[in-house]
Order: structure tokens, then sequence, then C-alpha cells
């Protein structure tokens, strides 16, 4: 019985192994079709629509917040200005037509017009008035350096306030003259002029004379008014109130010394206009603008330094700062030299203001506090020197960046305490 059971078990799994082999030969008897690589260039396009283009078509996101834009504006800025005067306005005067009344009295000299003023007509100067000396150099500089555009304050506690244009314009002489400095007596020590409430532009006469800013022409020579504030120092002169303040107070531009001024009283006149011809009228030494920044009140005494207002050229800043000597006071008329550290050369030099105490000084600007200040400087790394009258020499270390003023202070050190000693 056991060996016929082994016999048939054997027999299936033989059967079972021939049919197993027989089906596997058959099935790779079958054909089928090729594979075929496919690439990206055999792709065929399809008639599908773009997925954004039928989201667009759908209005997707019509029904949401939409986006606030900004117009673009198709005209240049203009800040608004003061409505102009009702009523008649005086009419202003040429140097000739003020000369031929008696007025002002024309000499021709090596450096152009320059006027003198007859004693038995004129009103007589005072000691506290401005008197602006100044010779036409031999030979004008052809460009000056491009001038930046105002308004600008890039100094992060919002003290500069560069918002003038220069009055004069780039293919002339617009820089201030380094030799006689706002708040000083020129750097002459032996033959001092008087204190300088400006800046002085030295040019030939017709040069064109342009308003800094926008505002209102608040006053120009007439016959009826031919000196302002009862002086003929200034010669011609147009002064501009302007359309903004400084901290609540008003602010005007002077311009001295003209020889024709183009503008009226009460004349609304916008940034570069056109108000005078550069002259050499009133008294001076030789043609010249002569150039103030007036902050509350349109006196002598409210003058300010213009370098700290006008924008400085292209890659140029300016310094500021404040010298004092051991006790802590202000020093006067001192000497403040300027090294550029990077080439070991003197660049400049300037004085400190005068202040003497009386309702026409100069001022330090609200901000900054200076007592003297170098303009137009290139920017770098600087080295100022001074020597106090002691013997005592200061130096400090100052970077200047562009369209920037950069502040410095040249203060002696305190005093080290004594030692005291254990056995007091």
């Amino acid at each position: 019985m056991r060996q016929q059971g082994v016999g048939i078990s054997t027999f299936v799994i033989i059967f079972l192994f021939v049919a197993g082999f027989g089906y596997l030969l058959w099935s790779n008897a079958q054909t089928s079709e090729p594979l075929r690589a496919i690439v990206p260039t055999e792709f065929e396009p399809t008639e599908a629509p773009d997925d954004w283009q039928q989201v667009l078509r759908e209005g997707f996101g019509q029904s949401g917040t939409q986006v606030p834009t900004v117009p673009i504006p198709a005209e240049q800025y203009i800040p608004p200005t003061l409505p102009p005067p009702t009523g008649p306005t005086p009419t202003p005067f040429s140097a000739d037509e003020l000369s031929q009344a008696g007025l002002f009295t024309l000499e021709a000299t090596a450096g152009g017009a320059t006027p003198t003023v007859p004693p038995p007509t004129a009103v007589q100067l005072d000691d506290d008035e401005d008197i602006a000396e100044q010779s036409v150099p031999t030979r004008l500089p052809t460009w000056q350096p491009p001038p930046l555009q105002p308004p600008l304050s890039l100094d992060e506690a919002g003290w500069d306030h560069y918002w003038f244009i220069r009055p004069i314009d780039s293919n002339a002489n617009n820089r201030g003259l380094a030799s006689y400095p706002y708040g000083s007596d020129g750097l002459q020590a032996d033959n001092p002029s008087r204190i300088h409430h400006g800046l002085d532009m030295s040019n030939p006469v017709g040069e064109t004379v342009r308003a800094v800013g926008a505002g209102t022409v608040y006053y120009v020579p007439t016959i009826d008014e031919p000196f302002f504030q009862n002086t003929s120092s200034y010669g011609i002169v147009v002064v501009i109130e302007h359309d903004f303040g400084w901290q609540g107070e008003p602010i005007y531009s002077l311009y001295a010394h003209l020889q024709e001024a183009l503008v009226e009283p009460g004349q609304v006149v916008q940034t570069g206009d056109p108000i005078g011809l550069l002259g050499g009228t009133g008294r001076v030494t030789g043609p010249h603008v002569h150039f103030e920044v007036r902050v509350g009140g349109d006196r002598y005494g409210d003058t300010y330094n213009p370098s700290l207002w006008i924008v400085p050229y292209v890659g140029h800043g300016t310094i500021a700062g404040v010298l004092q000597d051991e006790r802590g006071r202000s020093l006067d008329d001192a000497t403040i030299t300027l090294r550029h550290v990077a080439s070991a050369s003197f660049s400049a030099s300037t004085t400190s203001y005068i202040f003497l105490d009386t309702v026409n000084d100069v001022n330090s600007d609200p901000n900054w506090q200076e007592n003297f200040v170098f303009a137009d400087v290139p920017v770098g790394r600087y080295e100022l020197v001074t020597t106090l009258p002691s013997g005592l020499r200061l130096s400090q270390f100052i970077r200047v960046f562009e369209g920037m003023t950069s502040f410095v202070e040249l203060i002696p050190p305190e005093p080290e305490p004594e030692a005291v000693s254990d056995d007091e």
C-alpha cells in the first residue's frame, strides 16, 4: 500500500512541473508591441489653453481687495508758492538809472565798475554794517563741479537743511570765497575786514544771479526806497521771502551788489529763476554777488552760514565744528587747518566765528551750534588741527560724506585731578 501512494505523488509532481514549463514556453512565444523611448522633443502640442489665462478669463480674485496703485506723475513737481499781491508795485531801477538820480556814482576800475557813495546824498554807514571786499580773479574757472539736488537732508537726525541751489551757475564761479568766510574778518591778521555775514562769489559784471528757492520778492530798490534798511553798502539788492520756513520761522535770501534787478517787489519766483545781473554796486572792491541766508527775520543780525543751506557739490560734504579754549569758551578768530589723511597734504584753512555780543552778531546754526565751517570738502578722511593761544595743540580726525555735514569738536581734554597722598 505504501509503495502505491508514493508512486501516485511522484506522478503528480512531475505532471505539474511539465505543465508549468509548457505554460512559460507558450507565454514567451506571444508577440507584443515594441518599446519606444520618448524624448521631450517628441511631445506633440495640445490645444488645451494655458492655465493662468483660463484663470484670468474666469475672473479669479476680482471679488477680493484691490491692490492700491499710485499714478505716475506726468509733470515735474513744483512746490506751491505764495499768491502774488494785488495792486501796483514799485518798479526796480538799474544801476545807471540810480546813478543818474544821484544815488550811486560809478567809477571805472581795473576790477570792473566799482561805485562810491557821494557823502552829501548817501546815508552814512554804521560801524556794524557789512562791507564786502572782493576782487575778480584774473582767471575764472571754466566749470565748477555739478551740485547735488535740493532739498537734501541725509543725516539720521535730520539736522541738515540743504534746501537751496547756488545763486550762480556751474559755468561760472559759484564757490564762496575761502579767504573771507562767513563769520570772519578775513584771513589777513594785519588788515581785517568787517565781520562777514554771508558768502561772496566773484564773477564778471553781467553774470546771471538766480533765486535759490521758491518764494516772493520781498525787496528791490526803487527811487522812493533806494537803500536797503537805510544802508547803501549793499548797492542794488534783491531779497526773497521763501515759501517754506525753519522751525516755525520765515527764511529770507539776499543777493547784494547787483548791476541790475530783473524782478519787482511782490513778484513770485521759482527756484532757478533769474532775479538779477551780477555787478559791483554798493561798497565793494570788485564785482561779485554777496549772498546771505536770514532766518526768523530780515535784519542784519538774523544771518546764518549759507554754506549749511546751499547744496554741496557732487562728491563733496561739509565740516561744521566747535572750537573752545581750556575754560570751555568759544574761541574767536582762531585759525583751523584741514589736512587730507590719504595724501598727507594741506587742504584748506579757515577761522572761527567772531562773536561781538551785539544785535548784529553772526549766528550759529540752531542744530549744529558751530563756530567754524569748511564748505565743499571732497569726501574722505581728514585731520583738523589748531593751536590755542596757550600753545596747546588740538587735533581731531573726521570722515566727510557726500551731501552731509560732519560735526567735530576741538575741545581741550579736562585736566586730570591731582593725586592725594596717603599722608594727608
